[in-house]
């Protein structure tokens, strides 16, 4: 394809900063890119390699920096049998506590969560399914996580995983295992919400849902494992100075001694060790083969962090609440990785930052912000498959509408929690803060509408937000 058509643009009505374009652009002419999409909410994150909220497709050729090194980073809805007026502010505040008591106050602090170093090896091997029993879920839940709770089956490699893809010093020590599922700090949350509206009975029945019930959101990134594995492989741009020689010294540990003898010295230097910008590794390399084996345990590590969650939304209700509240999950969506095209064929892959995988009748998620509200859909075919994309979110149109003054004030208000994390967590900040107009996210819901990528199904208003 023409480089001047392998861009493709979806917007609400204003086109991306001439910088961003100009980014855009540049990629789409990458000799091994096939299609670039740039989704409604794209933006340039600081010291990221490629905008948010777009799809890479390439052929042949993977390239980690096309994705954060967070891969399976994700949000999930877990649908209670609660009623709006059953969660007062106080019982909203006590499950908050509750929830936000268990989570770790560092990555060495366990909680009850945390995973035996055995675990943590089962996990990366074989994704969700190795904490079912752990947590006493059951295994139904993996049909409403994308990949079964697993990663794709089409990953070379993915079925003959390997742990020697993985530093030593990662799988022998605490920090990789102790920290799981309740890290709500930066832009993730834990949000309880009601269903405010609902535009399509029939997919709402079939998920379980109808209007005035209460439901709990939960945005969080892998965890400890996945990143800190993939940032083994490339150097990337983001990484705190403070962090930089630990790495250098522990990817030397790697590269150099644990796997001694395997691959080229100056290879190595070249790919794991220089800051490249865009690493462009053939899928079928030695080094391709490795990453790829590496990137499907850092993201079935990904759905088993996420499972903690979901186990610790069920405790903190029945612990906080009653042991009769019901906490089921609708569905778990992620949203950054790197995955080969189902129907693309061949060689074609997908590498998406911040942007979610289609995939026609199965649930969206596009999240709003702590005081506007979210939107639960159904995926449609992408105008007959032209687009296999779509945003989590409409973050940075809401704060764009937010500086200008534009965001208006609706109906109700929100409680924003702020606590310190562990069992002796305090309350830093409890407000309450007024309710804003959805107009943000309606519009990129209408944009992606009429692209027929999805179809909303539930608006979801929130009730209140924790940060840790």
């Amino acid at each position: 394809m023409p480089a001047r058509e392998r861009l493709m643009s979806l917007a609400t009505g204003s086109e991306p900063p001439f910088t961003l374009a100009a980014t855009l652009s540049e990629i789409s002419q990458l000799p091994f890119v096939e299609s670039v999409l740039a989704l409604p909410d794209v933006h340039q994150k600081k010291d990221m390699e490629v905008p948010s909220s777009v799809a890479i497709t390439t052929r042949d050729v993977i390239v980690p920096e096309f994705t954060s090194v967070a891969v399976n980073d994700g949000m999930g809805i877990v649908a209670t049998s609660l009623r709006a007026s059953e969660m007062t502010a106080d019982r909203l505040a006590t499950f908050f506590a509750r929830v936000n008591s268990n989570s770790a106050r560092h990555f060495f602090d366990s909680n009850r969560y945390s995973l035996s170093s055995r675990e943590l090896r089962d996990v990366a091997l074989r994704g969700g399914r190795a904490v079912l029993a752990k947590y006493g879920l059951d295994p139904a839940i993996l049909d409403r996580m994308e990949d079964g709770g697993g990663p794709a089956a089409e990953i070379p490699g993915a079925g003959d995983l390997d742990l020697d893809a993985v530093p030593l010093q990662l799988l022998l020590t605490r920090f990789a295992r102790s920290e799981m599922g309740l890290n709500f700090g930066g832009n993730h949350f834990l949000e309880v919400q009601v269903v405010d509206e609902v535009l399509d009975g029939e997919a709402s029945r079939r998920w379980g849902l109808e209007r005035d019930q209460v439901v709990v959101m939960y945005h969080l990134g892998p965890g400890p494992f996945s990143g800190t594995l993939l940032h083994h492989y490339s150097r990337r741009a983001k990484l705190y100075g403070r962090r930089v020689p630990l790495y250098f010294f522990s990817k030397l540990l790697f590269h150099y001694a644990q796997r001694l003898g395997q691959g080229s010295l100056r290879r190595k230097w070249a790919l794991h060790f220089r800051r490249n910008r865009w690493t462009a590794l053939a899928d079928s390399s030695q080094e391709g083969i490795l990453f790829l084996r590496a990137l499907a345990m850092a993201t079935n590590f990904g759905y088993a962090y996420r499972l903690a969650t979901v186990k610790a939304i069920q405790d903190g209700l029945h612990e906080s609440l009653s042991p009769e509240v019901r906490g089921t999950l609708v569905c778990d969506i992620s949203h950054n990785g790197i995955a080969r095209e189902r129907n693309g064929g061949g060689g074609a892959w997908v590498a998406r930052h911040n942007a979610c995988r289609l995939e026609p009748g199965r649930p969206t998620i596009v999240a709003g912000s702590h005081d506007v509200p979210s939107y639960l859909g159904i995926g449609l075919d992408g105008s007959g498959g032209k687009y296999q994309s779509y945003d989590h979110g409409a973050g940075t149109l809401i704060e764009k509408q937010r500086r200008s003054g534009r965001l208006t004030t609706s109906a109700g208000s929100v409680q924003k929690h702020v606590m310190t994390r562990g069992r002796e967590g305090r309350l830093i900040a409890r407000e309450e803060i007024p309710l804003r107009s959805s107009e943000p996210i309606d519009g990129l819901l209408s944009c992606l509408q009429r692209a027929r990528i999805l179809r909303p199904v539930i608006r979801l208003k929130p009730l209140g937000t924790l940060k840790n």
